[in-house]
């Protein structure tokens, strides 16, 4: 028998398409299509496979256990595998005759019977399986969606749709994204039974709570259908489209425009405010999903609120929020709100309505908190608009209730985000009533010290830590927080309950822990942690540590004296191995501070046997206690080498390598510190764990790990170092393998470390500039990140000053790809980078073909740039890079413009201004200087001289030079000097004579030095210091007792003059033309240019000396000068004869 349109067991119809269903036959009715038997459990899939080659025939045995859930359960696993095939299957269902095959329809839409819940748990289970859940989906839609399908099996459907939508977000996903979902939902909607109306509005209420398809609902018109199943008279519909009406509407208005437009079309806003109406008596829970609708939809765009507030709307919301509906006192303080934000101006009315009053009553503690959140939400609203608001919630008692909202999370131990929603409602709330939240705090704070508060001091502190932990305040300037801190200083003096002490502790902790507030006070961070600690320490040293925070804060004391010096120190070491996790991290916290601030703590920390417990928390500490104690150990070793040697012996190396592989990125950073103090030595072991730590996963862990190696082989012995095999020479090898990292901060460490190595290992550079080491480097030169880029330019510099004839055979090789790069990057990179490279391309700049290269890639740029913008030691960097370059060309081809040559000489005089003199042997911008002075080319000297006459202080740094400086450095000063003052000596002259100690170096230098060119030109500075004064000068070698020997010097030196060559030096000469003291230029062998002998110079300067100071006519006399000086005239005198018989 054909059941094609049958009744199948409980009323339980089913309607396959394309199927045909044949009862109570064993026989294939077609006797060549295979058949296969059901057993009562299901088939496995793979005998399914094999045995239903289309067309196939299944049939299902009968048996009384055997329900047709069950067997329609199996059949969709068959269906499965056959849906996507395009073939008729036939479906053999054998039944026995005592099942019921009346129709029955069912007065639930889900039976709640063991069995069900068993099967419901399968068909859920079914959901974890994508492809099944999606299977199942499909099938339930398609039946729903089946013409033949009748109002009851849609009830069905639909039930086993909600069932499997409120149980998993995926099978909401997996309904919504259904093509059909959306219209089939509404058609039921609007022409369904009125179980499946139900089921369709619960459906569409359990998609909504995705965003996604809460619009895809809106847009797919549930709003007419669900405003209709609103108004009818079942309940379960009203509750079913109260619900789908308040999920739909959950977005709000602010942001969708388009859901607004049609809200308001469809008049959304009139239907439900129509139900609230007093008349109309809805049930609690339709109210409570009506009002939350309502609070969604609430704005101030839509003219219906105000028509309605002024036209007794104020009353209906009154009037919720007195009733006895949790949901809808909430929502109506929420709408209320709203609406006082929209619509100002019907504050007055609100209060009149004596909303006020019921708003306060909903912050009482018998009130739900979503209720009280809500209301501390409206009273902040209406404390926000309007002083006589204000003064109505004073009037009403309001700050004390606020106060209470502030506090009842934490005394009622209430948990979550609405808790915080009523503490921020409420401190806004006191704000706006206050004038702003420090005012609030002032009077919070006055509230804490009146004797009769009618609020309790516990709550008033609790209120008080809250408003200082939430104060982000603009106004902070105009808010002084040590007035609060005065306060509850004060308070925690004379404090008498362990309830109060809690809740001062608390309002400091928020106080110290508020940046913009904390960083007012003074040990902002030290009181912090001693709070922490009195919070977690014992009765018995509570006391003594709350003594202390009230010295810290009153008596003006350190954290040092108010702790009691080392008895604090003690005490807080013996915290460290005894007391809680969090105790100790407040302990360390608190060690590190002293260790920070006060030198007396190390030895204190170390005297009261603080190392031991510190190294163990290394290992056993929380992250921060390691940090702490890795901080403190490297504070101890930097204080002395002594506690350093009792670090180590502590057996702190293996606990900080340890930290340094395992720990948090600032353990990391604070061990390696540590370790770079305490290791002093460069042993096998502590090298070879550092080398496996470069294996360690971590980035940040093998950076640091690189920065200890280096600092550890820069200790390294020679041999060590270079030796193939040594652990030292292995370390190294390590680095360089690290330059071809492919993580670029690890490339970044490891160049800056080799650059420093070889920078500061000079020694090894000779032997390891080899192909190995040079190519990685030079490979970096042209990374795209500068700073690895200039620091393996860095290491190349420092290799190059390598006397390995290989290397520097390699030098112009190198240059040929790369100088350019460098110069590009000095030009083009930041000022440090710059700094950087030039500093590489000084030592490069050795070589004469990378010097001309250089040159023509306008390096010249580049190091104005850096003279102009870089640090000292970048300028000093520049100007030994212009000494390479004018070592090997001339000065009019390295500065060819006259601007740049004067900014050139200012910006080294600068620089040698800023230079530290003391132990100083060679300057490299006065070496610049003194080859600049040595230019045979008119223009360029006339440049020199002009750039010191346009700022006359420049010469001051010359002058200090010979002053301050080292002999080097006083010989080098006076040549420079010397070359420029012919033309101006009266100007060098002031200089050298407001520094009197010069007078006595220049007389000095005359008489000590060997070298002829420096005893000239230091005669020559000399004369000019005597130019327009001579007394000055005098008076200043007669104090300085160098007199005597200084003529001395002089005559010595028309001794020698015989046999001395000219020296290229054109000086001033001291006498004009009609002096009497202007000798025929001929008798003193002074040519028309001006250059002198030194034996002219020296007897310049007599003259000068004896004509001012009579004394020394004498003092000539008596070391033979007047013989020297007859024996100059005789000689001339025969000379002149000899030339007369020529």
């Amino acid at each position: 028998m054909s059941l094609n349109d049958s009744r199948i067991d409980n009323g339980k119809s089913l309607f396959f398409q394309r199927l045909v269903v044949y009862d109570n036959d064993r026989t294939d009715p077609q006797k060549n299509i295979p058949c296969l038997h059901r057993s009562h459990s299901s088939p496995r899939l793979e005998q399914t496979k094999q045995a239903l080659a289309p067309p196939a025939v299944v049939v299902f045995p009968s048996a009384a256990s055997s329900s047709p859930l069950r067997r329609l359960r199996s059949l969709v696993d068959i269906l499965k595998y056959l849906g996507g095939k395009s073939c008729k299957y036939l479906i053999m269902l054998n039944s026995n005759s005592s099942e019921r095959r009346d129709y029955q329809e069912p007065t639930s839409p889900a039976p709640s019977t063991s069995s069900s819940r068993s099967r419901d748990r399968s068909d859920l289970a079914e959901l974890d399986d994508p492809e099944s859940a999606m299977s199942t989906v499909a099938q339930l839609f398609e039946q729903l969606h089946a013409s033949m399908t009748s109002l009851p099996e849609k009830e069905v459907m639909t039930k086993k749709l909600l069932e499997l939508a409120k149980a998993k977000k995926e099978a909401r996903v997996l309904i919504g994204s259904h093509s059909q979902a959306i219209p089939l939902f509404i058609s039921i909607l609007r022409s369904g039974t009125s179980v499946a109306k139900v089921n369709a509005a619960a459906l569409l209420s359990a998609l909504c709570k995705e965003e996604d398809l809460r619009v895809k609902v809106l847009l797919g018109g549930c709003i007419p259908p669900l405003l209709s199943l609103l108004k009818s008279e079942s309940v379960e519909a009203k509750k079913a489209a109260a619900e789908a009406l308040f999920e739909v509407s959950s977005g709000g208005l602010s942001d969708d425009h388009i859901g607004m437009k049609i809200f308001m079309t469809e008049g959304v806003v009139p239907t439900l405010w129509d139900l609230l109406n007093p008349r109309s008596c809805q049930e609690r829970v339709v109210e409570g999903f009506v009002t939350g609708a309502l609070r969604n939809l609430c704005g101030g765009n839509d003219d219906f609120w105000k028509a309605n507030l002024e036209t007794g709307g104020i009353g209906i919301i009154t009037s919720l929020i007195l009733s006895k509906n949790t949901a809808s006192q909430s929502n109506a303080a929420s709408i209320l709100a709203r609406l006082v934000s929209a619509f100002g101006d019907s504050i007055p009315k609100i209060i009149d309505a004596g909303a006020v009053k019921a708003l306060l009553h909903l912050l009482n503690r018998d009130n739900d908190v979503s209720v009280r959140e809500s209301a501390a939400d409206a009273l902040e609203a209406l404390s926000s608009k309007s002083s006589v608001a204000k003064k109505a919630v004073v009037d009403a008692g309001g700050l004390t209730v606020l106060i209470g909202a502030i506090v009842a999370p934490s005394k009622e131990c209430m948990r979550g985000d609405t808790c915080h929603s009523l503490q921020s409602h409420a401190v806004r709330a006191l704000s706006n009533i206050c004038g702003g939240t420090a005012s609030l705090l002032l009077y919070l704070g006055e509230l804490c010290q009146a004797p009769h508060s009618p609020v309790p001091l516990a709550d008033i502190l609790g209120a008080l830590a809250y408003t200082l932990m939430v104060f982000y305040g603009t106004d902070v300037k105009s808010f002084d927080p040590v007035e609060i801190e005065n306060i509850l200083a004060a308070l925690l003096k004379s404090h008498d309950s362990n309830l109060v002490l809690d809740r001062i502790l608390e309002a400091l902790a928020t106080l110290y822990g508020n940046a913009c507030l904390s960083s007012e006070l003074n040990h902002s961070n030290a009181k912090k942690v001693l709070v922490g600690l009195i919070t977690m320490a014992s009765a018995d040293v509570q006391g003594h540590l709350v003594r202390a925070l009230t010295r810290l804060c009153c008596d003006g004391l350190g954290i040092w004296d108010a702790l009691g010096k080392r008895e604090g120190a003690q005490l807080l070491v013996s915290f460290l191995g005894i007391c809680s996790e969090q105790h100790q991290e407040y302990t360390v916290s608190l060690l590190a501070i002293l260790s920070d601030e006060v030198d007396d703590s190390k030895w204190a920390i170390t005297a009261a046997g603080g190392i031991p417990p510190l190294v163990q928390l290394l290992e056993t500490g929380s992250p921060k206690a390691k940090e702490d104690a890795a901080h403190i150990l490297w504070n101890l070793c930097c204080h002395s080498d002594d506690i350093s040697a009792c670090v180590e012996s502590a057996g702190a190396v293996l606990a900080l390598l340890w930290l340094l592989n395992n720990g948090s990125p600032h353990g990391q950073e604070a061990s390696a510190k540590a370790l770079m103090k305490i290791i002093r030595s460069a042993d096998s072991a502590t090298i070879n764990q550092l080398r496996a730590l470069l294996l360690s996963d971590s980035l940040s862990s093998k950076a640091h790990a690189i920065t200890v190696l280096g600092h550890v082989l820069v200790m390294a012995s020679q041999r060590d170092l270079v030796q193939n095999g040594a652990p030292a020479n292995k370390g190294l090898r390590s680095l360089i393998l690290f330059l071809e990292s492919s993580h670029e901060n690890i490339q970044e460490q490891a160049a800056t470390v080799l650059a420093d190595i070889f920078s500061t290992r000079q020694d090894i550079c000779d032997i390891l500039a080899t192909d190995e080491i040079i190519q990685p480097c030079v490979k970096l030169l042209t990374s795209g990140n500068q700073v690895i880029a200039t620091q393996s330019a860095r290491a190349l510099g420092a290799l190059s000053h390598s006397a390995n004839a290989m290397f520097k055979s390699k030098m112009s090789c190198i240059a040929e790809g790369y100088v350019q790069t460098l110069i590009e990057m000095a030009k083009a990179s930041s000022i440090d980078a710059a700094e950087t490279t030039i500093a590489a391309l000084a030592n490069f700049l050795s070589d004469a073909h990378i010097a001309k290269e250089a040159l023509d890639n306008d390096i010249i740029l580049a190091l104005i740039r850096v003279l102009k913008e870089g640090s000292l030691e970048g300028k000093i960097s520049a100007s030994r890079s212009l000494c390479q370059l004018l070592n090997w060309l001339p000065l009019s081809d390295v500065i060819p413009d006259y601007s740049q040559c004067n900014f050139i000489i200012h910006a080294l005089l600068v620089c040698l201004s800023g230079t530290n003199l003391e132990n100083a042997t060679s300057l490299d911008p006065l070496d610049v200087l003194e080859l600049m002075t040595r230019t045979k080319e008119g223009e360029h000297f006339i440049s020199l001289w002009s750039a010191f006459l346009e700022v006359p202080e420049s010469l001051e740094p010359l002058v200090r030079c010979i002053n301050v400086g080292l002999p080097p450095i006083q010989d080098k000063a006076i040549q420079i000097l010397a070359r420029l003052c012919q033309d101006q000596p009266s100007l060098l002259g002031e200089h050298l004579n407001r520094n009197q100690g010069c007078i006595a170096f220049l007389a000095s230098r005359i008489i000590e030095s060997t070298n002829t060119e420096i005893r000239v030109s230091s005669a020559i500075t000399l004369i000019s210091a005597m130019k327009h004064n001579r007394e000055q000068p005098i008076d200043s070698i007669k104090t300085s007792g160098q007199m005597k020997n200084l003529i001395s010097a002089f005559i010595n030196m028309m001794k020698q003059a015989s046999t001395s060559t000219s020296l290229d030096i054109e000086v001033w000469k001291p006498y004009p033309e009609k002096s009497l003291y202007n000798y025929d230029k001929v008798f003193l062998g002074v040519p028309q240019s001006g250059k002198v002998l030194e034996e002219t110079v020296a007897l310049w300067l007599l003259s000068l000396i004896c004509s001012t100071h009579l004394i020394s006519k004498l003092t000539v006399m008596d070391l033979g000068g007047v013989e020297t000086i007859s024996d100059k005239l005789a000689s001339y005198t025969a000379n002149q004869q000899e030339r007369l018989l020529h």
